[in-house]
């Protein structure tokens, strides 16, 4: 199995064409304010995000960012949007509900038997890594409330509001071009449709500590949020917990 067979004992990363480098420099991480690059530097939490229907996601990427999060953080989780928020995406794109429900409910599938199979390899197996889906703290008390600081800001807050339909517009063009459309295909009346999904994530862009109930967290992605600028300067009502932040990771390889 392919996972099991691209780590060497002496901390190298090997990857299927052969390609060695060390672990510890699979990637570089840039916090998205200086607030963040300390937190990003104590190495308490991460979460890992994925995204479905992106194809940077391999399973060789993921595991490689996994193993080299172990190298920086005490504590690593993967972050992954369930079925139904996920399937917005898809909905706002032109599908129907039913095949968009199917379409995601297969990719999240194949997201999970990577996640395990990456999980089940040395040395990630020795580590105990969650995954955990939006939908796993639904019922959360904190998680709640943070979520309702998400709407109410959306509903009181005209440039939040303007800031979430322009995500939401981005993440369905960014869709549209994965299947070889382009925005002339995009209907403005649907935009609305994906806010559930930016709505169900940006409690855990804000305050993961609160939820996970862990000192400091850091979420990190392979871009900046668009919004993510705002809601660390203050421009809008609602801002990051001071022990959360954000890192962008950049593979300093070829080997992806």
């Amino acid at each position: 199995m392919l996972m099991e067979s691209v780590y060497a004992s002496n901390n190298t990363y090997v990857n299927h064409s052969g390609w060695k480098v060390n672990i510890n420099d699979l990637f570089s991480i840039e916090g998205e304010t200086v607030r963040c690059d300390e937190i990003i530097k104590a190495g308490e939490h991460v979460f890992v995000g994925i995204s479905p229907f992106n194809s940077r996601f391999s399973k060789e990427y993921v595991g490689a960012l996994i193993n080299w999060s172990l190298t920086k953080f005490n504590q690593v989780d993967v972050l992954i949007p369930c079925e139904k928020e996920a399937s917005r995406l898809l909905i706002a794109s032109g599908y129907s509900e039913h095949k968009a429900l199917k379409k995601t409910n297969r990719e999240i599938k194949r997201h999970l038997k990577n996640l395990d199979e990456i999980l089940s390899s040395s040395p990630i197996k020795y580590h105990s890594i969650r995954v955990i889906k939006f939908s796993d703290f639904y019922e959360s008390e904190d998680y709640i409330n943070v979520r309702k600081e998400v709407e109410e800001a959306y509903q009181n807050d005209a440039l939040f509001r303007r800031s979430c339909l322009d995500m939401s517009r981005q993440a369905i063009l960014g869709r549209l071009r994965g299947v070889g459309q382009d925005e002339n295909h995009l209907e403005e009346d649907n935009i609305d449709l994906a806010l559930p999904y930016i709505f169900a994530e940006l409690p855990f862009y804000l305050n993961t500590p609160s939820i996970l109930d862990v000192s400091k967290s850091t979420l990190i992605y392979h871009r900046s949020w668009p919004i993510g600028e705002g809601l660390f300067s203050g421009s809008y009502l609602l801002k990051v917990s001071d022990k959360q932040s954000y890192g962008l990771v950049t593979p300093t390889s070829n080997l992806f």
